[in-house]
């Protein structure tokens, strides 16, 4: 496959998390495509880290190329979130800089980024951004 096919089809998880953004206000709808299209985009990006692997391209450089959309998508989280505060903040990156996360299943791994906070059961921005670490590390992936 074409590398700048795979270049594309790792913006997909963006694209995902757009409709799922739009069509979660949808009732009925809303709910499902947020609990079964993320699975199917861990499937597809398993499927990607395969495709990947077949690349003239080193490890290294084919990981971080494929990973390179959610590791945009960190940095553009973290500086929107933690440097900027809410009066500076823009609304537009900051809602970009989630749609990456959105397309993973992170109902199964909340757990997971609770256990940064100092409160049981209390989701705040260390679980944000411990999600946001996580999805863009490739857990699950590759």
């Amino acid at each position: 496959m074409k590398k700048s096919v795979l270049l594309l089809l790792t913006l997909v998880p963006l694209i995902v998390g757009y409709i799922i953004n739009i069509t979660i206000t949808i009732p009925g709808i809303g709910m499902i495509m947020y609990y079964v299209v993320p699975l199917g985009v861990s499937g597809f990006w398993f499927y990607l880290g395969g495709l990947y692997s077949k690349t003239t391209w080193k490890c290294i450089p084919a990981v971080l190329i494929g990973s390179a959309t959610g590791i945009l998508s960190l940095i553009l989280y973290l500086w929107q979130f933690l440097v900027l505060n809410s009066e500076t903040r823009n609304m537009t990156l900051a809602v970009i800089s989630q749609m990456y996360s959105v397309a993973t299943p992170l109902y199964l791994f909340a757990k997971l980024a609770t256990l940064f906070e100092s409160q049981p059961n209390y989701v705040g921005q260390t679980t944000m951004v411990a999600m946001q670490v996580r999805t863009a590390a490739g857990v699950p992936g590759r």
